[in-house]
């Protein structure tokens, strides 16, 4: 079982993720690195409104960010996201002891086993 204080770490980031816009930010950062104006745009949100909400994502431990000239670009920290491997996942965000999977598709994964097929009528 984890401790308080880790527990506290993860509630954080989990909650930090836990409003649409952001949830919007995460699948678009998880394809690479964007500029505050690019995703204010993609999401159609004020370049304001977006500076607020990663530096939330920011002050949680999820994101960094970087100067490029008048620019600033944020990408996740490589110790919280790892890319995916091809096969339909954009990548996987770790939260303290959980994982948040990015699928391509913005699906998420099966989970369990698959659903059977129904059995085709007979003529």
């Amino acid at each position: 079982m984890m401790d308080y204080a880790e527990a506290r770490r993860a509630a954080a980031g989990l909650a930090a993720l836990a409003e649409p816009t952001r949830l919007r930010v995460l699948f678009l950062l998880a394809r690479g690195p964007h500029h505050v104006g690019q995703l204010a745009d993609l999401v159609g949100t004020p370049m304001v409104n977006m500076s607020h909400h990663l530096g939330v994502m920011r002050q949680a431990g999820l994101v960094e960010d970087e100067k490029d000239g008048r620019r600033v670009v944020y990408r996740f920290r490589p110790d919280v996201f790892a890319a995916g491997d091809g096969d339909g996942t954009l990548g996987v965000l770790t939260v303290g002891p959980f994982r948040v999977v990015v699928r391509a598709d913005g699906q998420p994964p099966a989970i369990g086993r698959p659903k059977r097929k129904p059995p085709k009528p007979k003529k």
